[in-house]
């Protein structure tokens, strides 16, 4: 009888122990440039033209404080053919009971959650499922780049032109100057504007 009391103590320790705590899933996410493919979500969000395959991800999280479980953090998504093509937004991210939320500060991106029984994250590799509110589902297998140069899409001044070649492309910039898009994205965004109204 004490052997199978003993043996019922161990296992909610092994339970407990065993679970990533937000902190932990947060530590993970910050810090790296998470570069990938998102399978169909190019298709969904930006329409039939962008097929899977052509276009990148990169996602960057940046904590509120140390050790904290939310923050900032910004995407952009570009095309593998043509760099000109690419869109960049600005989000607001939490890691909540092990879920990961992202809300973009531009309206015209869909918010997505990712739930903690559908990825996997280290320190180099995250991968798993996301959903945005229109249940709506997203492959992803991102891995850490290092080399990533933000500055390319120069994020902390807002959108930056590219010389005479940016006269000849769309450029969408949203109102408050947090999302900008340019080539095919920003044509995608501003037919989407046009079909609403």
């Amino acid at each position: 009888m004490k052997k199978i009391f003993y043996l019922l103590m161990m296992i909610p320790a092994f339970v407990l122990t065993s679970c990533d705590t937000d902190e932990m899933v947060a530590d993970r996410l910050t810090g790296a440039n998470w570069e990938g493919w998102l399978g169909t979500y190019y298709q969904n969000i930006w329409g039939d033209e962008f097929q899977d395959g052509e276009f990148r991800t990169v996602w960057r999280f940046d904590a509120a404080y140390y050790d904290a479980t939310y923050g900032t953090g910004y995407e952009v998504d570009y095309s593998l053919t043509d760099r000109r093509d690419y869109a960049y937004s600005a989000f607001n991210w939490e890691v909540r009971n092990g879920n990961i939320y992202i809300d973009y500060r531009n309206r015209d991106w869909n918010n997505v959650r990712i739930d903690w029984e559908d990825y996997d994250i280290s320190h180099n590799h995250f991968r798993g499922v996301m959903y945005d509110w229109e249940d709506r589902v997203y492959r992803f297998d991102l891995k850490n780049n290092t080399g990533w140069n933000w500055d390319d899409f120069d994020i902390h001044f807002g959108f930056r032109t590219r010389g005479a070649e940016s006269d000849s492309i769309p450029v969408y910039v949203s109102d408050d100057g947090r999302s900008y898009a340019s080539g095919k994205f920003a044509k995608a965004i501003l037919n989407k504007k046009k079909a609403s109204k």
